[in-house]
């Protein structure tokens, strides 16, 4: 056994010495007449005993008050002694701070709930453990270091929220596995519900992943999508889209109602099956300025953050569009769909220049080269092309899309097939966001404020049966408004937890951004212009404003399946290293001052019963 103090021992000596000294000093009395000594025999006998320099006598008290000092000296130097055991592991504990989180199913908040227990996590390290808190939400979080103070990592755990967002598991994992990878038998511990797309494609090694899976019901209803679209037939009105899902096992009726400035717009009751979901359509007049709507459901579940969706509607901007074409009527129709089109013609031959037009669309032939624009090529190329033709392929269908991008938004090509399509290499300013069976199909580019759309099929009856089909003009209509940046300068739906571009001037100076709780962020505009704001991690309407009048208003929203659906999750799909690692053997020098403090204490409670037993026995 050792010492970490060992010095203190030195106190036993005086401490002892102050004890004997106690019980040999001679007590000065005043003597007092009495009548008889038989009731003072042991008053006497005291006196005698305490008697300078007399022999001592036996007595409990002092041989438990010297043993209770000892012991107090003992705890004070500290004693401890040396073994072996598990320990020298680096932890990182990974706590899902998504929308989810919020659900209320176990009592309390699961974010509680996983706070709890990641405190118990902390609680159990083991010696020479080092840990780190890491929050995974839209974008992964180390919250700590590696430590072994067990305050620093409470301390982390208690100051974790959870947001208003989805979750990105994968870069969270990846980035806890990049920091622990590297050491002696890593360790991920992830708390979560699940509720997150398979971890895949993460390297490892031989970190060991523990997830402990919080949530117990799935009593939830919510808004899985939301978005409005123009009416394509002409009429100057709006249609906004809610989806609503019930992820509970019973049936559930309730009331989705459509707001502004807190007043009901419109609502329509909906009774929903368990499991069943719900797409649900109102119709609005065209707006004359931007419209701020909210979307609220009235159902009463464990998951209140999915049960309301923000949305902005910009008034409808007239388009100026030239149509380059030998003659396309189904085209030239589909053009004219839309009102606010402003559409003139011209053979390809009269082509003079794109000025004074909002988008130029050529169909089938094209100038070798172009100024810089906002341009359709339909099966044709230019200098100003977002891709570039590399063969022809026969019989040909489309077959993946990326609905996500506004011009492929409703669009379905289904079965369709075309006699011929173009196969596209895209420019490396370009995306590909539909292919075809040989090659990319659908090509969209943008360089500064231009944007350009190319595709690798034509848009007649001649060559594919698309042109009858009801996504026809929608397609039509999606890309003639992205080209000319027709949805996006007012306003902006994007989902809770995404960065977004504000795109001021340089004389608006900073920009003062207002979110949905009322409270306010200031974003700086670069020399250039522009700005990104990052903090939309609350669903709701959202407001920027600086200099020279600018003004920006914009909607997140959360609108995910995976988070509204709260039902309990067994052991997600994870990619795990190699063979697990519980620890490796360490030198522990283990404390012994608590058992000699426990020792003390039962001790001195002897002495106290001791004390009173002899006066009650004496008396």
């Amino acid at each position: 056994m050792s010492f970490f103090n060992p010095l203190l021992l030195l106190l036993l000596a005086p401490f002892g010495g102050l004890i004997v000294v106690m019980y040999i000093l001679k007590l000065r009395r005043k003597d007092v007449v009495v009548s008889s000594t038989y009731l003072w025999r042991q008053v006497i006998r005291d006196v005698q005993a305490n008697a300078p320099f007399q022999k001592l006598r036996k007595n409990l008290l002092m041989l438990l008050q010297l043993i209770a000092v000892a012991l107090a000296v003992f705890a004070l130097a500290r004693p401890f002694w040396r073994s072996t055991g598990l320990g020298g592991r680096s932890v990182a504990i990974v706590v899902d701070t998504s929308a989810s989180m919020l659900a209320t199913d176990v009592g309390r908040s699961r974010i509680d709930e996983a706070k709890r227990q990641a405190r118990s996590i902390v609680d159990n390290m083991k010696p020479q453990d080092v840990m780190m808190v890491l929050s995974a939400g839209a974008r992964p979080l180390a919250v700590t270091g590696f430590t072994a103070d067990r305050s620093e990592l409470a301390r982390a755990i208690d100051s974790l929220e959870a947001h208003e967002t989805t979750t990105n598991m994968r870069d969270a994992v990846n980035l806890a596995g990049a920091l622990v990878s590297s050491r002696s038998a890593a360790q991920i511990d992830i708390l979560s519900d699940g509720g997150f797309a398979p971890v895949t494609n993460v390297s490892l090694g031989k970190t060991r992943v523990a997830f402990h899976p919080i949530g117990k019901a799935s009593r939830n209803v919510g808004i899985t999508a939301v978005d409005y679209r123009r009416s394509l037939t002409g009429e100057n009105t709006v249609e906004v889209f809610v989806t609503v899902h019930n992820f509970d096992d019973r049936p559930r009726t309730f009331n989705v109602e459509l707001l502004h400035d807190q007043s009901t717009v419109d609502a329509h009751e909906v009774a929903l099956k368990g499991g069943e979901e719900s797409p649900d359509i109102f119709e609005l007049p065209e707006p004359s300025s931007p419209l701020t709507l909210n979307v609220r459901i009235d159902a009463k579940d464990d998951l209140a953050v999915d049960n309301r969706a923000a949305i902005v509607v910009s008034p409808r901007r007239d388009i100026k569009a030239l149509l380059v074409s030998d003659g396309n009527v189904f085209l030239e129709n589909a053009l004219r769909v839309d009102t606010n089109v402003e559409l003139s013609t011209v053979k390809p031959a009269s082509f003079i220049s794109p000025a004074g037009f909002d988008v130029v669309i050529f169909d089938v032939a094209a100038p070798k080269t172009l100024p810089e624009g906002n341009y359709l090529f339909v099966a044709c190329g230019s200098s100003q092309s977002p891709a570039t033709a590399t063969g022809v392929a026969e019989n040909q269908s489309v077959v993946d899309a990326n609905r996500s991008h506004p011009v492929l938004k409703y669009v379905d090509f289904g079965p369709n097939r075309w006699t011929s399509m173009a196969e596209g290499k895209p420019a490396g300013w370009a995306q590909e966001i539909a292919t075809g069976e040989s090659g990319a199909a659908v090509v969209a580019g943008e360089k500064g404020k231009m944007r350009a759309l190319w595709t690798g099929f034509q848009l007649d009856l001649a060559h594919g049966s698309f042109p009858l089909t009801v996504s026809y003009p929608i397609f039509i209509s999606n890309a003639l408004r992205w080209l000319a940046h027709a949805d996006d300068t007012e306003s902006e739906q994007v989902r809770t937890g995404e960065a977004v571009t504000l795109n001021a001037p340089p004389s608006a100076g900073h920009l003062t951004v207002t979110r949905p709780d009322g409270s306010k962020r200031d974003v700086a505009v670069g020399s250039r212009g522009g700005g990104v704001f990052d903090e939309t991690d609350l669903v709701g309407v959202y407001t920027a404003e600086g200099g020279n009048g600018f003004r920006r208003t914009f909607a997140a929203n959360l609108a995910d399946y995976t988070e509204s659906d709260i039902r309990p999750k067994p052991r997600p799909e994870l990619t795990a290293g190699g063979p697990v690692e519980v620890g490796h053997r360490v030198n522990v020098a283990r404390d012994l001052w608590p058992w000699l403090a426990a020792l003390l204490l039962g001790l001195l409670a002897f002495e106290w019963w001791a004390f009173h037993r002899r006066v009650f026995v004496t008396s």
